[in-house]
């Protein structure tokens, strides 16, 4: 048990370490993408998704 207490710990310091090394507009677009309705943040997700797979691919239109 007391070791669960300590591994929770170590997870807390290394979240907020890692939220101090975000840049401002990282901080920036997780605040907007945060304020978006449920169904605009699965917009977001699936064009990520996109163009993280194809990112050069020209889209058509």
């Amino acid at each position: 048990m007391l070791d669960r207490k300590k591994n929770d710990q170590d997870v807390l310091k290394n979240t907020e370490s890692e939220a101090a090394a975000l840049t401002d507009i990282e901080r920036r677009l997780i605040d907007l993408y945060r304020r978006l309705s449920r169904v605009e943040q699965q917009h977001v997700r699936r064009l990520a998704e996109i163009l993280a797979i194809n990112p050069k691919e020209e889209t058509g239109g």
